[in-house]
């Protein structure tokens, strides 16, 4: 679990949407958003133990990245990382109209980056709303992904370490004197990847998170905010970490995003009002059913309470009517006299036929791939 996801567990924040002076204002939510952000790069080094550096050679010198002068390769900091919601360019996007949730500088899937965006996408359409955004949108729970061909690595192990104005981890590692353990690298990816959903900013109630990969370092990292955490749990965490190297180590990098962002879907998707509606529904349709059986029975009984008294044959007539026992008899009715009439063979074709465009419906997901299902009814989404 991240850094960030604990220490926002224990802050709780405050909501765009549970103070009305901010919803009354744009410029004070997002005056407040980015307080937030502070506060959380502020967190962050005190949760490490790191000082702050005081040497101004270290502060942040405003480059995104850095040049390898022999490879000639982009090494990446988090300090001004391009956001997907706004730099479409700098994020390796081809789309430029509204908001996005990849950001690929280094063009690692290229080819298929527009179908990652749309999959990370439908995680917000198929998840019900978590709280107001600074505009006074609707969010629900987001998922955006930065991938990076090479990554910073600071020196861990200096006894001059300390975090710098941006919340970079301070001094470079030299990489001819000694490698980073793997210890360290995953220490790396924790710190840029909290750092990167804190500078995003995409959720305004900790139902955001961050997947960071480095390729150089071959290593992920899930930055998961407190409301989100209590589904995307360590164990869920780890299962994504793990499905993404399987596919990932077969050279199929966008494959493995895809599978982890519909992963994240069902997970986040959870049980919503939307559910709960269904399942209410579902027990009155059982119980009607129950009754409409246990009328069906009494008006076939001998002797029984609705044919018995011509007082009752009023009632048995209106729950007749209006229950649709009416219907269920007609059917009856109808399905006889046809198998009466029609062959064999004709009934049992159509009667398949029937059976598989329900199977169809129910296992779209499965049988055609989760972007497929746009026109399907959702009865998740709030």
């Amino acid at each position: 679990m991240s850094l960030h996801s604990k220490n926002d567990g224990l802050r709780g924040g405050v909501r765009a949407n549970q103070d009305p002076v901010l919803n009354s204002s744009p410029l004070l939510a997002k005056v407040h958003l980015q307080i937030k952000s502070w506060t959380r790069e502020l967190i962050s080094i005190q949760a490490q133990n790191y000082s702050t550096c005081t040497d101004a050679s270290l502060d942040y010198q405003g480059y995104t990245y850095n040049v390898d002068a022999v490879t000639s390769e982009k090494i990446w900091s988090h300090c001004k990382f391009p956001n997907p919601k706004f730099d479409h360019a700098r994020c390796g996007l081809t789309a430029t109209a509204g908001h996005h949730w990849v950001c690929d500088p280094d063009y690692l899937i290229s080819s298929q980056v527009d179908a990652v965006d749309l999959a990370l996408a439908m995680i917000q359409t198929n998840t019900s709303t978590q709280c107001s955004g600074p505009d006074g949108e609707d969010q629900s729970y987001i998922v955006a992904v930065a991938l990076i061909n090479r990554i910073r690595i600071p020196d861990l192990q200096d006894s001059s370490t300390c975090i710098n104005d941006c919340g970079e981890i301070q001094p470079t590692l030299n990489t001819t004197a000694r490698s980073a353990t793997s210890g360290e690298l995953d220490a790396i990816m924790e710190n840029f990847a909290d750092q990167l959903r804190s500078g995003w900013g995409l959720g305004s109630c900790g139902n955001d998170v961050i997947i960071l990969y480095a390729q150089d370092i071959d290593k992920i990292h899930v930055s998961v905010g407190y409301k989100a955490s209590s589904l995307v749990t360590d164990s869920v965490v780890s299962k994504i970490e793990s499905t993404f190297r399987e596919y990932n180590n077969q050279g199929r990098l966008a494959d493995g995003l895809l599978k982890v962002a519909d992963d994240l879907r069902k997970t986040l998707r959870a049980i919503t009002p939307a559910h709960i509606v269904l399942i209410m529904n579902m027990i009155v349709l059982v119980a009607l059913g129950v009754f409409l059986v246990f009328f069906l029975h009494l008006r076939s009984v001998e002797l029984n309470v609705w044919g018995a008294e011509k007082l009752w044959k009023i009632p048995e007539y209106l729950i007749y009517f209006f229950s649709g026992v009416w219907l269920i008899d007609a059917t009856i009715f109808g399905v006889l006299f046809i198998s009466n009439r029609a062959p064999f063979w004709a009934i049992l074709i159509g009667a398949l036929m029937g059976v598989t465009c329900f199977l169809i419906y129910s296992f779209d997901d499965e049988l055609f791939g989760s972007s497929t299902n746009s026109g399907k009814l959702n009865f998740t989404s709030a």
